[in-house]
């Protein structure tokens, strides 16, 4: 038997999440059975709880996707694993005590990692790789990154940085937008919204790559802002509302414009490709572990209280639900 946070139907998590006791599930031949110390909150599993993400409740679902832990059990026909081996994880049900998960989405996890940065590690920093392999850039090239105080962001330019390009920033703040570059802090633009902040920037100011978290109406200011051949990527739904989009606009930028979530991009990478970007991804939150910021922890019997947290915070980092 576990203790896990289950819901029954779709909604809002305060009103549909309860903890109760449930059996332990069992791994399947391809699955490893994990016991979880810590499980962040993601805007996703909110979106999950309330029928709203790409993936399908089963229901009675228990909520969550990523976690860290040791492995307790292993199916028949995984191999590569240990009992105990310390891994994180991203599979549906991670907040309960124990969780499932197939074998490819199971990463071991280097000694000097902290449990409170490996339970993240499966989304925003793989995101955040995932996300620039995309943009398909050439060293030098420029990259506009929206949610500019966000998580993603923080990886995105890091890890930009070390590749060789040029990242700058769309931050909204209460006052208004503003376009930073990164090498300098320096403050390039500013504007009540997203579209003046960008129609102020200098007309030969052009990016290669935008990465977008927000969607709508300001994806057309965005579009403007491209260079020609350049990439826009969307991984994000903080504004959901249409858009009135000109077919000429793409066809004569040759724009490439597309929607990016880490499961596909994880699937279509061969294992070269992921035990490279796994190895980046392990060395630099080693030396950087503060691009992984947690600001509160909670025990799973207080979930309430952390997801009432989740929803009021307005500082930089996770708040994590613990064994």
């Amino acid at each position: 038997m576990m203790k896990a946070i289950v819901f029954e139907h779709p909604g809002h998590a305060e009103e549909v999440l309860e903890l109760r006791d449930m059996d332990s599930p069992t791994p399947e031949a391809h699955q490893l059975l994990i016991r979880v110390s810590k499980r962040p909150i993601h805007p996703a599993d909110l979106m999950f709880i309330a029928g709203r993400y790409r993936v399908t409740p089963q229901f009675p679902q228990v909520a969550g996707f990523d976690g860290v832990g040791t492995i307790a059990a292993i199916g028949s026909d995984v191999t590569g694993f240990n009992i105990a081996d310390r891994v994180a994880f991203r599979s549906p049900g991670s907040w309960a005590e124990y969780a499932v998960a197939p074998a490819t989405k199971v990463y071991p996890v280097p000694d000097t990692i902290t449990d409170e940065i490996a339970c993240q590690f499966p989304l925003n920093p793989l995101t955040a790789w995932g996300l620039l392999d995309s943009c398909a850039l050439r060293p030098g090239d420029r990259l506009l990154i929206t949610a500019g105080n966000s998580g993603v962001a923080r990886l995105l330019t890091a890890i930009a940085l070390s590749q060789g390009f040029e990242p700058f920033l769309l931050i909204r703040e209460n006052n208004g937008s503003h376009v930073v570059k990164n090498s300098d802090q320096r403050i390039l633009a500013t504007g009540a919204s997203v579209q003046q902040a960008l129609q102020v920037l200098s007309s030969d100011l052009k990016f290669q790559g935008i990465v977008d978290a927000v969607g709508g109406p300001s994806t057309l200011a965005l579009i403007e802002v491209i260079a020609p051949g350049g990439h826009l990527i969307t991984y994000g739904l903080l504004d959901d509302a249409p858009i009135t989009l000109k077919s000429s606009i793409v066809l004569f930028k040759n724009l490439r414009w597309y929607g990016f979530g880490v499961d596909d991009w994880l699937n279509r990478m061969s294992s070269e490709q992921l035990d490279q970007a796994k190895q980046a991804l392990w060395s630099l939150l080693g030396n950087t572990p503060e691009l992984l910021p947690v600001i509160g922890s909670f025990r799973l019997d207080q979930w309430p209280t952390a997801i009432e947290a989740w929803e009021q915070n307005t500082q930089p980092g996770k708040i994590l639900l613990c064994s």
